[in-house]
């Protein structure tokens, strides 16, 4: 008896002697109603109920996708994306203050930003809460995007958390723009503290030490491979076919496309993902979405060609976006008589 109460003690000093980690859900709530004027002080309210790095992350990523909106402004309807200039404040004069952090003061002020002013508000936050932190530059796989050139178009961020660097992209995060250029706020996980073998997916950094990969893939490999939804490594597809992510038909030809499966049976288990709204792509014309049939550990999907207006083919599985290819119909030419 006297043995089993000292490993009582024991287990019992030993579990109620570790700190609690506090849950996502009861950090975002919390962070909901926070406010501060200043970059520092919002850090400082944000961090100090939590002891663990983990725990300081979330609230700051948790704070700026709840309280910044994407800058719609900078899209002008039917011409994509126009540089924004640059208009003076008042404020910008501090100069004992670095770029990065007067870039955050004026996010906090307008609550608006795009990609650049999302990145560096967090690694302001994260540099007040003594949280290590990079803003990476790179280039960002959109579904809505139509410029096929590969630059550099977006910016993220890596942070260390308990010694080891993590991903996360707070502005896709936070929502997403529909085709009438609304902002919808809405927290997509996916972002947050990705694996780097999914956050590879859709972002590919200028450094590529950044890809947290020991073998990251080259920009060809990149640039010209389907596009891949989250989903597609929610559902470990193994493979497509076609590799290349640009088909190019003329009206009339049947398009079969081919993923390897790992256990298709598992999967009709998993429920979809309830982020996807697809009706807002299918809002444009130029995008069809097609099921497939399940033939042993194959999905196949066909489509006859049959519009020279369509430009993007996304494949369902399960009911969730996996893989968009990029459509190219080419017109027949005319032999002359």
């Amino acid at each position: 008896m006297f043995r089993l109460l000292i490993i009582f003690l024991l287990l019992s000093n030993t579990c109620f002697g570790q700190k609690r980690t506090a849950s996502f859900s009861s950090i975002d709530w919390n962070v909901r109603n926070i406010e501060a004027p200043t970059v520092d002080s919002l850090a400082k309210k944000l961090t100090a109920p939590y002891e663990t790095e983990l725990e300081k992350t979330r609230a700051i990523f948790s704070w700026i996708a709840q309280h910044i909106a994407y800058n719609t402004g900078i899209y002008n309807v039917g011409r994509g994306y126009q540089p924004v200039k640059y208009v003076f404040d008042p404020a910008d004069t501090i100069t004992s203050k670095s770029a990065i952090e007067q870039t955050a003061e004026r996010v906090l002020r307008r609550r608006v930003a795009i990609c650049d002013g999302y990145s560096k508000l967090f690694k302001t936050l994260c540099d007040y809460a003594g949280i290590e932190s990079e803003v990476i530059l790179g280039y960002g796989k959109c579904y809505l995007e139509k410029d096929e050139r590969f630059r550099t178009n977006h910016t993220w961020n890596a942070v260390k958390v308990d010694s080891v660097w993590r991903l996360l992209d707070v502005t896709w995060a936070s929502g997403y723009v529909t085709f009438s250029n609304e902002f919808v706020p809405r927290i997509d996980e996916s972002y947050f503290l990705a694996p780097p073998q999914q956050f590879i997916l859709d972002h590919y950094p200028e450094d590529l030490k950044w890809t947290l990969l020991e073998r990251p893939p080259t920009l060809r490999e990149f640039h010209f491979s389907p596009f891949k939804y989250k989903s597609f490594i929610k559902y470990s597809i193994a493979s497509a076919s076609p590799s290349s992510g640009t088909i190019e038909a003329f009206a009339g030809d049947t398009i079969r496309i081919e993923l390897k499966l790992k256990d298709p049976s598992k999967d009709s288990l998993t429920a979809p993902d309830s982020y996807f709204d697809s009706a807002v792509i299918q809002l444009s014309p130029a995008s069809v979405f097609l099921e497939p049939v399940i033939e042993n550990n194959k999905a196949i999907y066909t489509y006859v060609v049959q519009s020279s207006d369509l430009e993007w083919l996304h494949l369902l599985y399960n009911r969730d976006p996996v893989l968009r290819y990029k459509l190219n119909v080419k017109k027949l030419q005319q032999s002359g008589n």
